[in-house]
């Protein structure tokens, strides 16, 4: 389902989805349409795409709306924002939002994001198939170091953790610094730096039940139980010294500049997991791309945003 008040908008999504072969796809431009088709059986959705500024309700509260039907608690809701806009991206995220793209975006990124949201339900299915077998907290929470380097796994394990452990839960992302966003790279060359610091972070020893994964382009992301702020700024630490012992560098122009990494800390605090990391991904793309390594903590003021 597409959900866009944008007639332009909506003949761009339906040709991105079937370009890979997703022929029923239903559009609606009034986001109060939409949930009376679904609230009514008229229509049913294994995904849904959603603008935030509509007329009638925006996209956040139609979100909201939509995790408050049984059918959709875990359908995958993908919104569609501006990358400054982050005040109404962490509302997205409370609001129970899958994941986000920035305008304008292309269609391989919209379809990738589609597949790993539909990885993540699928993954989450499986997950709650077999929970019957899982009877103690301490196998609830062990279980998330089943899943690692995959962002729909991790997505799966936050949304597995029971919300009486969501107090315990620290969340830390991290972000590669000196990579100039206007930098003449290749995507081939982009990825080959992602994934050698991916391999660095990889040999970074953690502690038990944390699952760390590669979510997105320069942002790693670690989901850590039983967290302190001391646990959280030790592993952090750690992370930050491993790549900085590589010394490891990016050709731009006549120059070579130096790779870091700085790290983003949600302290532990009584929240949804999804809304910790909203929070964090937030700060950590604030941060200019030259900043240099370090670690910053997202205020608990924040938390209820």
């Amino acid at each position: 389902m597409s959900v866009d008040d944008s007639e332009t908008a909506q003949e761009y999504i339906r040709a991105a989805l079937l370009d890979v072969g997703y022929e029923d796809v239903v559009s609606f431009l009034n986001p109060l349409d939409a949930f009376e088709a679904l609230t009514s059986g008229e229509v049913k959705a294994d995904l849904i795409l959603v603008d935030v500024m509509m007329p009638g309700i925006d996209g956040v509260e139609f979100c909201a709306r939509i995790r408050g039907m049984d059918d959709y608690v875990d359908t995958p809701i993908i919104m569609l924002t501006s990358r400054t806009d982050m005040d109404t991206l962490n509302h997205a995220f409370l609001a129970g939002a899958s994941d986000y793209l920035t305008k304008p975006f292309h269609r391989i990124e919209l379809q990738a994001r589609m597949r790993s949201c539909l990885r993540l339900k699928a993954e989450l299915d499986r997950r709650r198939a077999g929970s019957g077998r899982r009877r103690t907290i301490g196998a609830e929470v062990a279980e998330m170091t089943e899943v690692l380097n995959n962002k729909a796994g991790f997505q799966a394990a936050l949304l597995a953790i029971p919300p009486r452990l969501h107090a315990q839960l620290g969340l830390t992302v991290f972000r590669i610094t000196g990579l100039p966003a206007n930098a003449d790279r290749t995507s081939d060359e982009s990825s080959a730096i992602y994934r050698s610091i991916a391999r660095l972070l990889g040999t970074v020893p953690l502690p038990a039940r944390n699952i760390f994964c590669h979510w997105d382009k320069d942002l790693f992301c670690l989901a850590s139980p039983d967290a302190t702020e001391e646990s959280l700024r030790e592993t952090a630490q750690a992370f930050i010294a491993a790549v900085a012992d590589a010394r490891l560098h990016c050709r731009e122009s006549w120059t070579k500049q130096p790779l870091g990494l700085n790290a983003t800390l949600v302290m532990p605090r009584n929240q949804p997991p999804a809304s910790g990391l909203g929070q964090a991904i937030a700060a950590a793309e604030r941060l200019d791309e030259m900043t240099g390594a370090g670690i910053q903590v997202v205020p608990a003021a924040q938390g209820g945003l």
